[in-house]
């Protein structure tokens, strides 16, 4: 009695009789893993579409964090704002977090509190890079002169001097100038005023009376 032969080598040797002799290897290992590869393909589609749900979850949850922190801004000042952005950062976007953190330190800045304003700084500085990281630091910086510790302020001041790009130029030396004199530096902050003088100041009277000021000590 003949023996019955299965389709699948029928469509084989089909397939195989209509391609060039090297390909014959790669179709025999298509059939014969054909379950494996099913299963591969199944899996990427998986995470694919995980990944896909992962992103729309993301954007919404980020857009969902901005709204929030909008109408933190809007509908709320001082103690109470601070205490919503706070509770904000527990549940925020990683994306959205140096924005929240931003808006608590110049929130805590106009409340008096330097310390915590600086603390938030710092969270900043952390987070952040480039143009933003160095925004931070002058902020810190700024806290901690208005905090009481302005000898550390002004070395750090001094190392943003070396680093300031043009545009930093007279926000730099302004807050370097205000440093050095809290921190009793009069050769620092005569150095920043003169600075300041070279630049387009508006306030050219003010420089030059602290300029003379410092040199009459």
């Amino acid at each position: 009695m003949a023996a019955t032969n299965p389709v699948q080598p029928d469509v084989l040797s089909d397939i195989e009789s209509h391609t060039p002799e090297s390909l014959h290897p790669i179709l025999e290992a298509a059939f014969t893993y054909r379950k494996q590869l099913i299963t591969a393909v199944c899996i990427i589609l998986a995470i694919t579409v995980a990944y896909a749900g992962y992103k729309a979850y993301s954007a919404k949850a980020e857009s969902s964090a901005q709204a929030a922190l909008g109408d933190i801004m809007v509908s709320s000042t001082g103690a109470d704002r601070l205490a919503k952005l706070d509770a904000l950062l527990g549940d925020v976007t990683d994306s959205v977090r140096p924005a929240v953190i931003l808006e608590a330190a110049q929130t805590a800045m106009t409340m008096g509190d330097y310390a915590k304003a600086q603390s938030y700084w710092e969270d900043l500085v952390g987070l952040t890079e480039g143009e933003m990281q160095f925004v931070a630091r002058m902020g810190r910086a700024k806290a901690m002169t208005l905090a009481g510790n302005a000898a550390e302020a002004l070395k750090e001041m001094k190392e943003l001097a070396g680093l300031a790009s043009a545009a930093y130029t007279v926000p730099v030396y302004r807050q370097l100038a205000l440093a050095a004199e809290a921190a009793g530096d009069k050769a620092e902050a005569l150095a920043a005023y003169k600075k300041l003088d070279g630049e387009d100041v508006g306030d050219k009277p003010f420089v030059e009376f602290k300029i003379s000021q410092l040199e009459s000590k």
